[in-house]
C-alpha cells in the first residue's frame, strides 16, 4: 500500500471509528461540548491540561478549539490509534498547541504540574483491583492543587440491578434507532459484559478521595453514563 493509499485508509478508518462510537453512546458530542465547558471555566481557557485516553484526537481537537489559550498533552499506549490523532491535529492546525504522547500516565515523568486533566470514557475499562485507584493517583500526581479532573464513565450497579437492567434495555433501543445493526448491537454487549468494569457513584467518590480528590461532582447523565468534575487537593 502506497503511502497515500495509507493515510486514506487510517482517516476512512478513523472517521468509521467516530461515526461508530457517537452513534453507540448516548450524548457522545453533549459529553464533550460539556466538558469543554467545564474546563474552559475552571480554567479560564489557560494553561496546560493532560488528556489521558486521546484516541482518534476528537477530545484534544474540541478542548483546543474550545481554548485558544490552552496547550494540551494527549496520552495513549495504541499507538495507530495516535497516529490518527496526529493528522487529525495537523489537518485542523492545532500542532503548535496540541502534543500526543504514546504513553500512560505511569510513565509520564515528573515536571511542571498541569492546571487540568481529563479522563473521558477511559475509567470503566479497568478493573477495580487497584487498576483504576493506581491511575487516578498517577494523574493526581500531575496536577496543581485546586486542578480539577473531568471524567466520564459507564457507571452504576450490576447489570442485575433492575433499574440497571432496564437502562440497558434503553440504551439498545437508542441504538436501533440510531440504525445499528442487531448483531453489531450484540457484539457491543458482549464487549461491555467482557471489558467494562462499570463502579457506583459511592465507589467512585471513594477512589477519587484516597488518591486525592475532592468529592465529585456530576455534570453530565445520560442512561448509565456519566460525567464528573473532581478537584485535586
Amino acid at each position: 500500500m502506497s503511502d497515500t493509499a495509507g493515510r486514506i485508509f487510517d482517516a476512512e478508518r478513523a472517521q468509521a471509528y467516530d461515526r461508530r462510537i457517537r452513534e453507540a453512546i448516548p450524548g457522545y458530542d453533549a459529553l464533550h461540548q460539556l466538558a469543554c465547558m467545564v474546563l474552559a471555566e475552571i480554567t479560564g481557557g489557560h494553561g496546560r491540561a493532560l488528556v489521558v485516553g486521546a484516541g482518534t484526537g476528537v477530545e484534544c481537537i474540541a478542548l483546543a478549539r474550545a481554548c485558544p489559550g490552552l496547550h494540551l498533552l494527549g496520552l495513549d499506549p495504541a499507538r495507530e490509534m495516535l497516529a490518527l490523532a496526529g493528522h487529525k491535529v495537523a489537518e485542523a492546525g492545532l500542532a503548535d498547541r496540541v502534543r500526543l504522547q504514546p504513553a500512560t500516565v505511569a510513565e509520564l515523568p515528573a515536571g511542571q504540574p498541569f492546571d487540568a486533566a481529563t479522563l473521558l470514557l477511559v475509567l470503566h475499562f479497568l478493573p477495580d483491583d487497584g487498576a483504576k485507584a493506581g491511575l487516578l493517583a498517577d494523574i493526581a500526581r500531575h496536577l496543581k492543587p485546586g486542578a480539577p479532573l473531568i471524567l466520564a464513565d459507564l457507571f452504576g450497579p450490576a447489570w442485575t440491578d433492575p433499574w440497571q437492567a432496564e437502562l440497558r434495555t434503553f440504551w439498545r433501543h437508542l441504538q436501533q434507532a440510531a440504525g445499528i445493526g442487531a448483531e453489531a448491537i450484540a457484539k457491543g454487549f458482549r464487549h461491555v459484559d467482557r471489558d467494562i468494569h462499570p463502579l457506583t457513584e459511592t465507589r467512585l467518590a471513594a477512589l477519587l478521595g484516597e488518591a486525592g480528590f475532592d468529592a465529585p461532582q456530576p455534570f453530565f447523565r445520560a442512561l448509565c453514563f456519566g460525567g464528573w468534575v473532581a478537584r485535586r487537593r
